[in-house]
């Protein structure tokens, strides 16, 4: 049990510049600046994983045991269900992204390797771990070339499926999510961790980096607040999202990231945004 909870815990150090003063509502009231200093000791286990099986049984029990999983480890393992190739093809082409793949290889029309080939060779998502499932053996020799993490025929067995996601969180944990764009016709991808945040521009997003890149992705912003929220990053301000690990100073109306850029916060954001900022310093969602 401690081991669990210590998995789940963020230490944090943090300085605040300026003394509370005591409002007559709350009894407390938020310094007029911030200046916070983040040292994780532990990172929270959160994954995006997909199923696609067009047996709707195999898909109630993977998620049963990713759901039990959760519960036992005190992960935040989410999960989306697909029962056709085509239907996952199509979210990952709007920007969806999943850290894991468990992938049914006798689909009806597009199998499941042929999508596999197209995430490794076409779309380059060389960090996408890949778990194909089959009734049948004689298909090992054919999944060479798109690198799987494993392989498992059905019936599925509980055990195989937790080894393989305890393999995919230690190698989430060190390699983090990726944010995939594409650029040119290209699929191209950044660190998740590196983007410093994210601002509408026309019929897309521009991407701010912590290292100077500013690249552009075809996604709507609202697109990236359903996908990101869940991992540190809140819409301060209808044209941004932006990570808040990269907020150096913050006042009720305005944050300050890592790189200077002032961004002003809504007023109908306000409260959620402190909420969203606080629960973040002391919990790391």
């Amino acid at each position: 049990m401690w081991n669990n909870y210590m998995d789940s815990v963020i230490f944090l150090s943090w300085t605040i510049a300026l003394s509370c003063e005591s409002s007559s509502d709350t009894g407390f009231s938020l310094p007029d600046t911030i200046h916070t200093f983040i040292h994780r000791k532990v990172l929270i286990k959160i994954m995006n994983i997909a199923i696609c099986d067009d047996d709707k049984g195999v898909c109630s029990q993977l998620e049963g045991w990713i759901e039990q999983y959760n519960y036992e480890n005190a992960t935040r393992l989410y999960v989306d269900v697909y029962h056709s190739a085509e239907t996952l093809q199509q979210q990952l082409q709007n920007g969806q992204w999943y850290d894991m793949l468990f992938l049914d290889i006798e689909l009806p029309q597009k199998n499941g390797i042929e999508l596999g080939q197209m995430i490794r060779s076409a779309w380059k998502m060389d960090l996408i771990y890949l778990v194909f499932i089959s009734g049948k053996s004689n298909y090992c020799m054919d999944l060479f070339d798109v690198h799987p993490l494993n392989f498992h025929l059905k019936p599925l067995k509980h055990k195989d499926v937790v080894k393989d996601i305890d393999l995919v969180r230690e190698r989430v944990n060190t390699g983090t999510l990726a944010f995939r764009y594409r650029e040119d016709g290209v699929y191209k991808s950044v660190c998740l961790k590196d983007v410093v945040y994210f601002v509408g521009a026309g019929k897309g997003v521009e991407v701010h980096c912590k290292d100077g890149r500013v690249a552009f992705a075809g996604n709507s912003l609202q697109q990236l607040c359903d996908i990101y929220e869940k991992h540190g990053f809140s819409r301060c301000h209808k044209s941004y999202l932006i990570n808040l690990n990269y907020v150096s100073e913050y006042s009720m109306s305005k944050v300050k990231m890592s790189d200077g850029k002032e961004i002003i916060i809504g007023k109908s954001r306000r409260k959620q945004f402190k909420d969203e900022f606080i629960n973040h310093e002391l919990m790391e969602d």
